[in-house]
């Protein structure tokens, strides 16, 4: 099970050497985790797929019934016969109204077929946000814990910068720690993103074999 906000927090001020929370207080900590949750879900989500029974001569269907968590959709399908053979690629528009998702099929179904459709949510963790459950997977935790660090020195360092007092020297510290976690940020977050690749079912022909793709021959 990946790691709450708690633990979190915990391994975040341990990193930094403030296990007491003296200077890397729970709430610099919980803002700079937030940041980089945000920053992970903009450039790796998570992918989830729902399927939906049709309803016969229906065009509009809303995504956001099935999971009130969908950011955005990816595809719409017809499920194959007896759940094992291809899946089809639908023709359809997406849309989004008062930020909930919808799509509305050209040519609608029949109760004997089955809807899939593959969507983006965001991570969540635990305790952030009044989010009940963490979704990043168990091995991404550090990633957490090193952008909760980076972001934790960058609110401390703008919190100091016009204190009277501040030297040089103490800048440049935070400037190269940070640099030092946000590097080791990135870099799980790159590999998170090789990873990021949007299920498919059979090449889409969509694109090439339409209406008019034989047109004039």
């Amino acid at each position: 099970m990946s790691d709450s906000l708690t633990t979190l927090i915990g391994k975040v001020q341990n990193i930094l050497g403030d296990a007491t929370g003296t200077y890397f207080t729970t709430a610099i900590v919980t803002a700079a985790i937030r940041q980089a949750l945000s920053d992970w879900n903009l450039r790796a989500p998570n992918f989830a797929a729902v399927t939906i029974a049709a309803v016969a001569n229906q065009y509009e269907y809303e995504l956001s019934d099935e999971d009130a968590n969908a950011i955005e959709l990816l595809d719409v399908l017809k499920q194959g016969p007896n759940n094992n053979e291809i899946d089809v690629s639908l023709d359809y528009d997406a849309y989004v109204e008062d930020e909930r998702v919808f799509f509305r099929l050209r040519r609608p179904l029949t109760t004997a077929d089955t809807i899939i459709v593959r969507y983006i949510t965001y991570h969540t963790i635990n305790g952030l946000d009044s989010q009940t459950e963490s979704t990043l997977p168990t091995y991404y935790d550090q990633a957490m814990v090193d952008g909760g660090a980076f972001f934790s020195i960058m609110i401390r360092a703008t919190s100091r910068i016009e204190t009277i007092n501040l030297s040089q020297q103490q800048s440049d510290n935070y400037r190269e720690i940070a640099g030092a976690f946000a590097q080791a940020f990135a870099l799980r977050l790159a590999e998170a993103q090789r990873k990021r690749q949007a299920p498919v079912s059979e090449p889409d022909p969509r694109a090439w074999n339409d209406a008019y793709h034989n047109w004039g021959q």
